[in-house]
């Protein structure tokens, strides 16, 4: 396909920026949810009005709204794979390596895989150092994102987590917060002010709660940054984004 080949450097234009936004998971999983918990409130809306108060209410339409969360999130991804390809936008394979270049995926070279594989594992042993410390200072307490994903587990398919979880979110977050900041000029380089910039607003987006888990997703978000700046690809982010979450799903079935 024409987009692993990567499409040529542009500068990524204020419309198409807002357009991704508005299709992205994080504003589908608000569309649908509501589209989802309406549909069933109109058809059942007899049932509805049995319910004797407004928490039983909730507690029947978990389910709807769980799934409407997990489809509006995968959703998203499809709809910003659309708007990639329809306007050509240079998020996939930046450095238009050939196949003969990238390595596993497109986009990676052996160099920077080279590079991650010493980087991902010791930047994430400072992190979780770091998050340990933290913790010990200040408690224990999850972001306002954390503890959504932990209510989806049991009423959600265990296959349409993996694709939210493992899959969607991480490529998603991805082009948004690393490619749509770090890279919406017309260069490969990004700068420490587009890091920075990026990293608090991924934090940001994930509710934290106090700083402990402030530290998490900015620091997280950090990490995956600057992967992307380093190897100049926003695939590098994606890896380090799908392993960390890899590792927060199987820890969700445990």
């Amino acid at each position: 396909m024409k987009v692993f080949e990567g499409y040529p450097l542009r500068k990524i234009l204020k419309r198409e920026q807002a357009l991704m936004w508005v299709l992205s998971p994080i504003v589908m999983q608000i569309v649908v949810t509501f589209l989802l918990t309406f549909y069933v409130i109109i058809v059942n809306r007899d049932v509805i009005q049995n319910f004797a108060s407004e928490t039983e209410l909730m507690s029947a339409l978990e389910p709807v709204i769980n799934l409407g969360s997990s489809l509006g999130t995968v959703m998203g991804l499809v709809f910003l794979t659309i708007v990639i390809i329809w306007r050509k936008i240079p998020l996939v394979n930046r450095k238009q390596l050939t196949k003969d270049e990238w390595k596993v995926i497109p986009g990676l070279s052996k160099k920077d895989w080279r590079f991650l594989s010493w980087y991902i594992p010791v930047s994430y042993v400072i992190y979780i150092l770091g998050n340990y410390i933290l913790t010990s200072i200040f408690g224990e307490a999850e972001a306002i994102n954390q503890q959504g994903i932990e209510e989806l587990v049991g009423s959600t398919p265990i296959l349409l987590m993996f694709l939210m979880v493992v899959i969607a979110a991480p490529i998603a977050e991805e082009w948004l917060f690393r490619g749509l900041i770090l890279f919406r000029h017309n260069s490969l380089e990004a700068s420490w002010l587009a890091v920075i910039v990026s990293s608090v607003l991924f934090g940001l987006i994930h509710v934290p709660t106090d700083i402990p888990s402030a530290f998490s997703y900015i620091g997280m978000g950090f990490l995956f940054a600057y992967a992307a700046k380093q190897t100049r690809s926003v695939e590098a982010g994606i890896v380090y984004h799908m392993l960390n979450n890899l590792l927060g799903f199987i820890a969700l079935y445990q």
